[in-house]
């Protein structure tokens, strides 16, 4: 009984870890077999059938963070600057988080995040890049500058997971990373995730 009880406690123990490295809770990165039935029984990601909707949050009555979403996903606030959107079938995620405060650069943050994942079941750094493009932020003039990691890893409930981080700073050219943008799905589901992660980009901005 005892080492019956210690395994459970490791495997948890590791549940729980592996759902803060990935940004999400541990109830979703053990999610039930029926979510996994439903997310292999939905075609592909398609970036064209894909519709932006704006939205902001953060404290109470004021706007902090803005980013453009998928048209239809469900909004989930994480904290005061952290949110997630998720399909119905919790297949697609799209992560934004602004409470970075700039404290390392992007390249650090994803050197650090690298570090962060070790031990990750079934973990695979597909690519790393770097790059800046235009910001469509009315307000925002610099360039917006980023440095990406895409993974893939296990889930013991819905299998390959394919995983995007991006590190944005919007202000100092990335000097510091304020912004952490993360979008998550299948393999299959790559391209349409590559869209919503690169209007994200554009769009996704600190306010007041």
């Amino acid at each position: 009984m005892k080492k019956t009880t210690l395994r459970v406690l490791v495997g948890t123990a590791i549940i729980g870890a592996v759902g803060l490295v990935l940004g999400v809770a541990p109830s979703d990165a053990a999610a039930p077999a029926r979510t996994s039935v439903a997310a292999y029984a939905k075609p592909a990601l398609n970036p064209a059938g894909l519709s932006y909707k704006y939205k902001c949050w953060g404290h109470v009555g004021n706007c902090n963070v803005s980013v453009y979403a998928p048209t239809g996903w469900k909004f989930t606030r994480l904290g005061l600057y952290e949110a997630k959107f998720t399909d119905s079938s919790n297949t697609w995620m799209l992560r934004v988080d602004g409470g970075l405060d700039g404290k390392v650069s992007v390249n650090t943050a994803s050197q650090q995040r690298v570090k962060a994942l070790h031990g990750v079941p079934g973990l695979k750094i597909v690519t790393r890049a770097h790059g800046t493009v235009k910001s469509k932020v009315p307000w925002t003039a610099p360039p917006v500058a980023y440095t990406s990691i895409t993974y893939t890893y296990r889930d013991g409930a819905r299998g390959q997971r394919w995983v995007t981080t991006r590190f944005i700073d919007t202000l100092e050219h990335g000097k510091r990373a304020y912004i952490e943008v993360t979008v998550a799905g299948r393999p299959q589901d790559q391209a349409g995730l590559n869209r919503v992660l690169a209007e994200a980009t554009q769009r996704v901005a600190l306010v007041g």
